[in-house]
């Protein structure tokens, strides 16, 4: 039998974080902005007077991360951050990604992705990078190979596997 590589135990008890000290992260303080207008002033200002922000924003839209993804990365670091409430981060979020797709279409990005895209399309854009020859053979292995589930590392409370 395969001994465990983490202890079991060693997670937090249930209520421990109602014994931490109060305001602890910046999101247990009040926000600093509480209105949704002065909140999108502040995250254009903050896009727009970074160099290294807005190149960063350009780099990953052309490399076919989603408008989506950027956006909710950018919402979800407003509000760790204590800028906004989780409310006003959600009423953002279309003015944030009309930010981000204004900035693609002034970079003359061709290729925006909006959200995700389907599966199909996802095998697609990985045909891009590997060779087709490559992907047969990842196919070809993956009939002979196929990957099966390790049945050894079971729950505390699961019974014990019978041995053969």
């Amino acid at each position: 039998m395969a001994e465990r590589d983490t202890n079991p135990f060693d997670t937090p008890i249930p209520g421990q974080s109602l014994t931490d000290t109060p305001k602890n992260y910046k999101w247990e303080n009040p926000a600093r902005f509480t209105k949704v207008e002065d909140a999108g002033e502040f995250i254009l200002t903050e896009i727009m007077n970074s160099q290294e922000t807005l190149e960063k924003i350009i780099f990953s839209l052309e490399s076919g991360v989603t408008i989506e993804a950027l956006t909710k990365t950018i919402i979800f670091s407003g509000f760790i951050e204590g800028q906004y409430s989780p409310d006003i981060g959600f009423l953002l979020t279309p003015y944030v990604a009309k930010i981000l797709m204004h900035i693609g279409k002034e970079a003359d990005i061709k290729d925006m992705n909006l959200t995700q895209p389907k599966k199909d399309k996802t095998r697609e854009m990985i045909s891009k990078f590997i060779s087709p020859e490559a992907i047969t053979k990842l196919k070809q292995e993956e009939k002979e190979n196929p990957i099966e589930p390790d049945l050894s590392s079971q729950g505390l409370m699961s019974k014990p596997m019978e041995e053969n």
